[in-house]
């Protein structure tokens, strides 16, 4: 008796454990999703670095590798997919990666913590501006 019952608690944990974190494959997917966030701002802050001391955007992502060789920039997602960069102009350049997962944030007083951490499904582009701190 006891022995089913313990099987029946830890089958209920699994089931539960499920339903509330997902399964192991959602969970890679979101783990891969919040990487490429990451690997996106990380790019963006380096554009914008590069866009104050070069005083132009670079026009491809080799361009600011080899500016900026000890940045430590991650190109590829963790799936192997390049990220993609367009210059636009003077200070406008996109930034595009193809998300696993849809994150939005649902609750109005949780703010993502960059503009990469909320994104839909599938490839996304987000249009972003290099320009210097404004003065006061």
């Amino acid at each position: 008796m006891f022995a089913v019952f313990c099987t029946i608690a830890v089958l209920a944990a699994l089931v539960g454990g499920w339903l509330f974190v997902g399964s192991p494959s959602e969970a890679r997917l979101a783990r891969f999703d919040a990487r490429r966030a990451s690997d996106l701002a990380t790019i963006s802050r380096t554009v914008t670095s590069y866009r104050l001391t070069s005083e132009a955007l670079p026009q491809t992502l080799g361009d600011l590798q080899r500016a900026q060789p000890a940045a430590g920039l991650s190109f590829k997602d963790p799936a192997g997919q390049a990220y993609e960069y367009t210059a636009k102009d003077a200070f406008a350049y996109e930034l595009c990666a193809s998300f696993d997962t849809a994150a939005e944030t649902t609750e109005p007083s949780v703010r993502p913590y960059s503009v990469f951490e909320k994104h839909g499904l599938g490839r996304q582009c987000f249009s972003l501006e290099a320009r210097p701190p404004s003065r006061r």
